[in-house]
């Protein structure tokens, strides 16, 4: 319910609004001043908490997406889906592999990462490419970056600790996970 309510005082006019509102219920109601004091201050603490915690959390709009997303595919193959991102606005880079993660331009300015799971990694990683390359630049990356394993490879459930997805997924599904995994930084 607090959520739902806090969907409509994302600006800072509203929620200062919503706590005059409160002011003047509790001042109407209660005539010691030292308990309007703490029920107001109460208030406001918990307004401002909620509030920071759910804009936080929630983009306002595909725009803002497109604007943070600073995505990488990393695939020794070409790939239409970096085409189709980049016209429609996205930031969009691809590579053919990475050979020093921890120094790489492309990976240092990426904030998601896409990384194919068969083709890419070989001369650092052998046989675990494109798996040991995405572990690789968590270890060195952690938290600050969302990585996903990209393949022709239907189901990685339960056998990757990274989200996935098809490389013949739809525009809209990339968009989806691109959305997802972005507020999570």
């Amino acid at each position: 319910m607090l959520k739902l309510m806090f969907e409509h005082f994302r600006n800072k006019e509203s929620v200062i609004g919503l706590f005059l509102l409160i002011f003047s219920i509790i001042t109407f109601f209660f005539t010691d001043k030292k308990v309007v004091a703490v029920i107001i201050i109460a208030a406001l603490v918990v307004i401002i908490v909620i509030w920071r915690l759910y804009a936080k959390k929630k983009y306002k709009a595909f725009d803002d997406v497109q604007k943070i997303a600073k995505i990488l595919f990393i695939d020794d193959k070409e790939c239409q889906i970096v085409i189709n991102l980049q016209r429609n606005n996205f930031n969009v880079k691809k590579i053919e592999d990475v050979l020093t993660p921890a120094v790489d331009p492309n990976v240092q300015w990426a904030n998601i990462i896409f990384v194919d799971y068969k083709g890419v990694g070989k001369k650092m990683f052998g046989q675990k490419e494109g798996l040991g390359l995405i572990k690789e630049l968590k270890r060195i990356y952690g938290e600050k970056k969302r990585y996903v394993i990209y393949s022709t490879i239907q189901d990685f459930e339960g056998l990757v600790d990274f989200p996935y997805i098809r490389k013949n997924a739809t525009y809209d599904e990339y968009v989806s996970l691109v959305t997802t995994e972005i507020t999570k930084l």
